[in-house]
């Protein structure tokens, strides 16, 4: 990444409707509002499935976006969720959006002062998040930071790294997430996303259910 600029204004949103053009692109001739309506509920399910959401959980949202599933996470289990975005403007929106006294966004910084004090979720998720991470290893610490021993964290992400760049917009650096994610987490089960739930993006995509030990 030397040679490249590290360039994440593309988050830098100014409505919900921009927001969800980003959070979902159009992929396979679909568009985002097909991609939002079908492939939301199906991945809030497939993480109920894999981490056991309760009423009483209490979940990180780790690159919650405008809280696309959280919202969806929040209507079905009535989950509490503690958003997490670098994104002011996401963190801003997502308010007006989730709508719930069940859920807050903030920043990383300010989920590190909360473990600090004392804060562990229960479980956490991460979709399509760690593939655009500038350094995504310090991200997957910060998500093992939060959580309670045992806990769970669900990540559903490109095979690829796409770490948006003012060079080359979209940029492979190479890293290998599956694999920086079993450095510090114990892989429970891992699977595809289904092609007919969820775009299939032509660098393939994989889910995975990992376990703090």
């Amino acid at each position: 990444m030397a040679q490249y600029t590290y360039n994440p204004s593309i988050f830098e949103v100014k409505s919900i409707d921009q927001a969800r053009r980003i959070i979902v692109t159009e992929e396979a001739g679909l568009g985002t509002d097909e991609r939002w309506a079908v492939e939301t509920p199906y991945v809030a399910d497939l993480i109920h499935e894999t981490i056991n959401v309760r009423s009483s959980s209490v979940l990180v949202d780790y690159g919650c976006g405008i809280g696309r599933l959280a919202k969806e996470l929040i209507s079905k289990f009535g989950c509490r969720i503690v958003g997490i975005d670098t994104s002011t403007a996401m963190r801003a929106l997502a308010v007006d959006y989730v709508q719930s006294d069940r859920f807050f966004a903030c920043s990383p910084a300010m989920l590190d002062g909360l473990v600090e004090r004392g804060f562990l979720a229960d479980a956490a998720f991460s979709v399509w998040v760690l593939q655009h991470c500038l350094k995504p290893a310090e991200d997957i610490d910060r998500i093992h930071n939060a959580l309670r021993p045992g806990s769970s964290l669900f990540v559903l992400n490109c095979l690829q790294r796409a770490v948006p760049t003012k060079e080359q917009f979209w940029l492979n650096d190479g890293i290998d997430i599956r694999s920086t994610l079993s450095r510090r987490f114990c892989v429970v089960s891992e699977g595809k996303p289904s092609a007919e739930k969820v775009a299939n993006h032509a660098v393939g995509e994989f889910w995975s259910h990992l376990r703090k030990a």
